[in-house]
């Protein structure tokens, strides 16, 4: 393929020395293959294009319809019937085309860069495998989003670019080369990460954890988790107050002990997280100041009748960060959701990164494969959960306190389970993480129905494969390969 001239766009995203928004500035530049990929400079861009689509597909539209699904959050407007549980319309089904179209284009990206890198003339061997490694764990990323998401789907890899037409691979195949990707990315892509936002060993051996916890293989989620966890690497930020979450979630964060694998953003050229425009309302304040500088959609909300609401301490801080009731006049809804603003947003685009995987999500991984693992509930599963708790509390993290749950009280696996479930809800509010974390765990059904009383429709489990891949891809039959309902 490096023969073969192809042009492609690719978005420079990062600054290797200060902060991210000169990269995300820069035009995009038409690059022949046969003379790139061969410096550095040149294989820094090559990462950078893949994480460009990663970021259109969650700067809204991802996070968006996965919080429309929520047991705790419901969709207005055109976001409504999500929140009703029986698939998509056509208005929704366009979207998770988008996110489709995204997430396979960040994989051709990761494609054509390992195949280019890998024959590099000005990179030793070490550099080489270090780039193929973070371009392998974006691909696995997406894939992982992909399969969860719509199952069986085309399988391309840089060994099969030159090929359009192909059926799809099934569930497992695609897992396969998730994990393998994973394990070549925890072995040689950098021990720290290049750029805020780039991959590094950890994020890899993080999704490989989760990876592992999504196929039920336990012993293996229980020992990267605790490879990640052993390495001194993170650490849950102290808090006292709720609004010192934002030292985690606020805007223009750097960095913090959490981040294990974030999208950066900046509020200029449309790099933006508008996901927090969606949340926002133009009258709402925060410490005085708005919520978001370009005013707010409120397309995703709550209601303060919401059970886990009503059940949720006034006392853990994580309630007060997250929730702010308002009257935004309307009768089903009355409650704001405050994680992620912009009060110097300019347009739709805010300056918050995206926490795809955070420190605690590990925590949580390694409690539950730790229980599953040992059939029963351990105590170093249920300090893992403390230390989550404990930190939502304003306690310190790391030192029993007042707030701990009791060993005693949960001595079967069901009452952990609902225990785990409950604190993954309020420590990931709204990050997108709460539909696929209950449809995982077999649970949806009951928790939806226990929170906001509904039921799920079958076809509301996956999404419509697009019906532009079976236009241009022959290797699809619509009335075969379509997804159920659809």
């Amino acid at each position: 393929m490096r023969s073969i001239v192809l042009l492609i766009l690719f978005f420079l995203c990062f600054l290797p020395f200060s902060s991210c928004e000169d990269w995300l500035k820069e035009e995009p530049k038409a690059i022949a293959v046969e003379t790139f990929y061969n410096t550095p400079n040149e294989a820094d861009a090559a990462v950078g294009a893949p994480i460009a689509k990663i970021r259109n597909a969650y700067t809204q539209v991802f996070p968006s319809l996965m919080e429309t699904f929520a047991d705790y959050n419901y969709g207005r407007g055109s976001w409504r019937s999500n929140s009703d549980y029986q698939g998509l319309n056509a208005t929704n089904i366009g979207r998770t085309d988008g996110v489709w179209t995204n997430f396979y284009q960040a994989i051709r990206d990761c494609n054509i860069g390992i195949n280019g890198i890998s024959g590099a003339t000005e990179m030793n061997e070490q550099q080489i495998a270090s780039y193929i490694g973070e371009l392998k764990f974006l691909r696995a990323f997406c894939y992982f989003q992909l399969v969860q998401f719509w199952d069986a789907i085309p399988l391309r890899t840089e060994n099969n670019l030159g090929q359009w037409e192909m059926g799809k691979s099934p569930a497992s195949e695609i897992y396969e080369l998730i994990v393998n990707d994973l394990i070549y990315a925890a072995a040689n892509a950098p021990q720290t990460p290049r750029l805020a936002g780039t991959p590094g060993r950890n994020s890899s051996r993080s999704l490989l954890s989760q990876v592992y916890l999504q196929l039920g293989d336990y012993s293996n989620a229980k020992k990267i988790s605790d490879e990640v966890i052993n390495s001194g690497e993170y650490s849950l930020v102290p808090v006292s107050t709720s609004r010192d979450f934002d030292k985690i979630f606020g805007p223009d964060i750097i960095t913090s002990t959490e981040e294990i694998f974030y999208l950066k953003t900046s509020r200029t050229n449309n790099a933006g997280l508008t996901y927090a425009m969606m949340m926002a309302h133009p009258n709402a304040r925060i410490d005085g100041k708005k919520m978001h500088g370009g005013g707010g959609w409120y397309a995703i909300c709550t209601t303060t009748e919401n059970r886990m609401i009503i059940e949720w301490d006034d006392n853990d801080l994580r309630k007060n960060f997250n929730l702010l009731p308002f009257n935004f006049g309307d009768p089903e809804f009355n409650c704001l959701l405050t994680k992620f603003h912009d009060p110097d947003a300019s347009g739709a685009s805010a300056n918050v990164a995206m926490p795809l995987i955070r420190y605690p999500d590990i925590l949580l991984v390694n409690a539950e494969a730790d229980t599953k693992l040992a059939g029963k509930v351990t105590a170093q599963a249920l300090e893992k959960i403390n230390m989550i708790h404990r930190r939502g509390y304003g306690r310190n993290p790391n030192i029993p306190s007042d707030v701990d749950f009791e060993l005693t009280d949960y001595q079967s696996l069901d009452s952990f389970m609902d225990l785990l479930i409950i604190e993954q809800a309020y420590e990931t509010w709204n990050e997108g993480k709460r539909w696929p974390f209950l449809v995982r765990l077999g649970v949806a059904d009951e928790w939806v129905k226990k929170y906001k009383g509904l039921d799920i429709a079958p076809r509301h489990y996956l999404f419509p494969i697009p019906a532009t891949e079976f236009t241009y891809n022959k290797g699809l039959d619509v009335l075969v390969d379509q997804n159920p309902g659809y």
